[in-house]
């Protein structure tokens, strides 16, 4: 039996403009299986509109005010892309963006292959969820969205849509690579601190999916809390900066959404910008 592997993609605009991407939803097939998913708000590239599309998706512009550009993620995402088969709902659409935001940059990449699931269905991708028995609970937000599509794919594969069950090890080791021991969440006194003119001093820092610079969640904790960080397990209204790996919890990156459009600063910090920051103040 053949299998199949693919991304499932969805984009949406802060405007009419293809270039005002402001969020991405991506879900990674794998042998029928969906095996990764991924979702970022995104700093729209600025256009001359003044109507926007805040009353579809609910994202307004101080929402993504500091949000990741498109040249901010793509490191972290490319392999998403690169040589894959792409898949959306009306695909002309979502390519469009990612052709025009990536030629705004000048990131210049090739997929394999690119299929609509719209041109299969010939139906919106509510009908189509509603006729497939597919739960579509937050249409427009593009996590929900992307996952939506690719489990349409799936069924046009004649494959039920599922997510791997891990054993037990497996959750054993992933547990562990997250842990963060409850001594280390326990900030240091300002006397304690090895240099407090990082941006990390008396922050409350919250860590969320996996970095590939440090895949020991425990190792960058004991880091940070060394130059004066509040190492926090949720993000709340007094979380201050979130930094965030691969795999990183949908959940947390929806309630970091949610608190900016309450007007609550959350700095969220990509694996590259996290780097670069501790690079530039020495932190080790």
């Amino acid at each position: 039996m053949e299998h199949f592997d693919f991304t499932a993609i969805d984009f949406e605009t802060m405007t009419a403009e293809r270039t005002s991407a402001c969020a991405i939803g991506i879900v990674r097939v794998e042998n029928d299986v969906i095996v990764q998913k991924f979702y970022s708000l995104i700093n729209p590239i600025p256009d001359n509109r003044e109507a926007n599309n805040t009353h579809v998706h609910g994202i307004t512009p101080e929402m993504v005010a500091k949000a990741p550009s498109w040249l901010d993620l793509w490191p972290w995402i490319k392999e998403f892309f690169e040589n894959q088969t792409i898949v959306a709902h009306n695909a002309e659409f979502d390519l469009g963006v990612l052709d025009r935001v990536s030629d705004y940059y000048g990131i210049d990449f090739s997929i394999k292959d690119c299929i609509d699931t719209m041109q299969i269905t010939h139906l919106s991708l509510s009908d189509s969820c509603a006729l497939s028995g597919i739960s579509l609970d937050n249409h427009h937000d593009a996590l929900c969205d992307a996952t939506a599509c690719a489990q349409i794919m799936l069924m046009c594969f004649g494959v039920r849509p599922s997510e791997p069950r891990s054993t037990m090890k497996q959750n054993e080791k992933e547990r562990k690579l997250r842990k963060v021991l409850s001594e280390t969440k326990k900030p240091l006194d300002a006397e304690e601190v090895e240099n407090t003119n990082t941006p990390f001093f008396q922050k409350k820092v919250v860590l969320t999916g996996v970095l590939k610079s440090f895949p020991v969640r425990e190792e960058v904790a004991s880091m940070l809390k060394r130059y004066g960080a509040d190492i926090n397990g949720s993000i709340s209204k007094k979380t201050n900066i979130v930094i965030v790996g691969n795999g990183c919890g949908p959940s947390k990156m929806k309630t970091i959404e949610e608190l900016q459009g309450q007007g609550v600063e959350i700095k969220v910090l990509y694996e590259p910008e996290f780097l670069d920051i501790i690079e530039k103040y020495n932190i080790k």
